[in-house]
């Protein structure tokens, strides 16, 4: 067996100009995603895959390997994760490493941690399946609540059986696949068609907190990680 893990980082970002590069601490935000992907015991190597050069400097300082500079054409914003983790894998290959389980990791997940990094492929190990993901359960918004408008504005549920649960803790338990972590079989890679996750058909999901599934897609995101780091770090000198 041969563990893989790639973190994809591109220079450009519309939502947070040159997100994986702000800092958070005195450190860029990417920085974190790396620490947790080195502390991962079950993983073998460590990847970032990036056009930019500042990024791959950089991730080379911190630990990770840059082995080859991403094609432009996988760097555009319409591009999904999955043809940029299936270009590393091969990439990979043709420099002699080939992996059995191939992680991708996002930079905009700065604390999902190395343990759970590692839960993840020994799930999927243990039980041979084809992915195992990261899932937070639905706390806000549950799907049993929501509902469908027409241009009239008159609503009806999207599941109508939905409203005979009155009370909160009373809701069956749904959860959301987070976008953080994914650990897949290297094989699904090469039978993906574009229509889907490339999840396979046997699927596990490893249940994160609210706090660890944060994911930084806006400047309010990044602001509350800052938050966050600042009262870790204050807490760690009043101690």
């Amino acid at each position: 067996m041969s563990v893989l893990l790639v973190i994809p980082a591109r220079g450009g970002s519309k939502s947070i100009p040159r997100k994986n590069l702000q800092l958070v601490s005195g450190r860029p935000l990417i920085s974190y995603a790396i620490e947790n992907a080195l502390g991962a015991s079950m993983v073998d190597r460590v990847i970032v895959s990036t056009e930019d050069a500042e990024i791959a400097d950089f991730a080379r300082r911190r630990g990770a390997e840059v082995p080859f500079i991403r094609p432009a054409d996988l760097s555009e914003d319409h591009v999904s994760l999955i043809p940029v983790i299936t270009h590393a894998a091969r990439a990979m290959e043709d420099l002699g490493f080939h992996a059995t389980v191939v992680i991708s990791l996002q930079p905009t997940a700065p604390l999902l941690r190395s343990l759970t990094i590692d839960q993840g492929v020994r799930m999927l190990l243990s039980t041979r399946c084809d992915s195992v993901v990261s899932v937070r359960r639905i706390l806000h918004n549950h799907p049993y609540r929501v509902q469908q408008m027409d241009h009239f504005h008159c609503i009806t549920p999207l599941f109508p059986h939905g409203e005979k649960y009155l009370q909160k803790q009373d809701l069956p338990l749904f959860f959301a696949i987070t976008g953080g972590l994914y650990v897949r079989q290297r094989q699904l890679l090469d039978s993906w068609y574009g229509n889907d996750f490339c999840l396979g058909d046997d699927r596990r999901g490893i249940e994160i907190d609210e706090r660890e599934a944060l994911d930084i897609d806006s400047k309010a995101d990044l602001l509350f990680f800052r938050f966050l780091v600042e009262q870790q770090l204050m807490a760690e000198v009043e101690v």
